[in-house]
Order: C-alpha cells, then structure tokens, then sequence
C-alpha cells in the first residue's frame, strides 16, 4: 500500500484540485494532516474519503504526524497544490520501490509561461544528478528507509533537501519520468523574477551553512 500524506494549512483554494485528482484505490491510503486551519480546508477534505488528523503546524510536523498515522509500505509527501500523476503511483507500487530506497516525481509547473520551462529544468536537472529532492516534486520513500532516517528534521526550512541528502545515502534513488504539477501561486504572487532570485539565495545561504531559522525570516507561505 502507498500512503499520500498531505500537510495543510489553510489551503481552501488549492485542496480540491488535488484530491479530486488523487486514483483513489484499495492500495491507497490518502491522510491528509491539518495544521489548525481556520478557514473552509477541512469542510473541503471532509468531502473525500481520505483520513484526516490534526497536529502542530509545521510542515516537517504535519508530515512526521501523517507517518506516524500511516499503513502504507511506501510514502509519499504531497503539497496541498500539487497533482501527481497516477501512472507514477503505479510504477511505484509495481517497480521503482524493487530498485530504489525512493525518490520524486519530475516537477512542472501549471503555466504556459516559457520562463517556467526554464525554472522545471533547472530543478529537475538538480534533481537527476545530485539526488537532491524538493517538496514540490512529491518524495516518496520506504516506510523502513524512512523509519531509518527517523523522518524529516523538525526545521522551518528546506527539510526536504536535508531529508533526501539522508536519503541517498542508503541506497538508490529516482526521478519519476511522471509529473508533479505544481499551482504557480508563489511565483505569481510576489513576482516570477523576485520568486526565483530569492530561491536562490535561500539555497545558497543553506549551502553556505546559515541557519534554516535565519533563513526563515526571508521566507513567507504564499497561499
């Protein structure tokens, strides 16, 4: 069974357009984990037939909290504006998991806007030769690899890059030709330049060893 944890904090316009797309099967498990949202997000979850709970809002929280609640063999961590493609999920339960220790999705973007090719190459790209993963891609892992790593470290940023760095180490891992299409809403709200420039400056500050809590002062959710 794959279990498709989703960590949630006030995402009423975002929600639907991914359950409502999840292959919603006997082999899957679909959890979704609320950070104390106070708008319309659980009313949307409650009508799917997906597991809900509740835990202290945090990304790397919700998704440890959503593991803790999971039967599945293999996880998969889904942003609330992210839709994966079921034939991925496919070759995940019937193939990559014999191979792989885990891996993600390849990452697009729900814009026709040229730069965004741009911004998918260069992530994906990062992703085929340095194994390194981001949220947006949906990771997947085993539940014992996982367990192994003992989760994604309790920081307000870039735990997914810190969770695949542990990640590669014990063994191999993949980049799913399927795609997980993200909602463009960051880049259009602050701007798609501004967006990039300060991705960038993040990830190097991180490189560079500044703290994920300093960095976190430069970063705001956009929903």
């Amino acid at each position: 069974m794959i279990s498709i944890i989703i960590p949630v904090y006030n995402e009423e316009a975002a929600i639907e357009r991914t359950l409502k797309a999840l292959p919603y099967a006997s082999d899957l498990e679909v959890i979704v984990v609320d950070g104390h949202s106070n708008d319309r997000t659980r009313d949307i979850v409650g009508q799917y037939s997906v597991k809900v709970i509740t835990s202290p809002r945090g990304r790397a929280v919700q998704m440890n909290a959503g593991a803790c609640a999971a039967k599945g063999d293999v996880l998969l961590f889904l942003h609330a504006d992210c839709v994966i493609a079921a034939e991925g999920l496919r070759i995940i339960a019937k193939q990559v998991l014999l191979n792989y220790v885990g891996g993600c999705f390849t990452h697009k973007i729900d814009s026709g806007k040229w730069i965004y090719r741009w911004i998918e190459s260069s992530g994906n790209l990062r992703a085929e030769l340095f194994k390194i993963f981001y949220g947006d891609q949906a990771i997947f892992v085993r539940r014992d690899i996982f367990e192994q790593i003992g989760g994604f470290d309790n920081v307000p940023l870039f735990e997914d890059v810190l969770f695949s760095r542990q990640l590669r180490q014990l063994g191999k891992t993949i980049v799913l030709d399927s795609s997980a299409t993200v909602l463009p809403r960051r880049w259009e709200k602050r701007g798609i330049v501004k967006t990039t420039l300060m991705n960038i400056l993040l990830s190097w500050g991180f490189i560079l060893g500044v703290s994920t809590q300093r960095l976190a002062k430069f970063y705001k959710n956009i929903r």
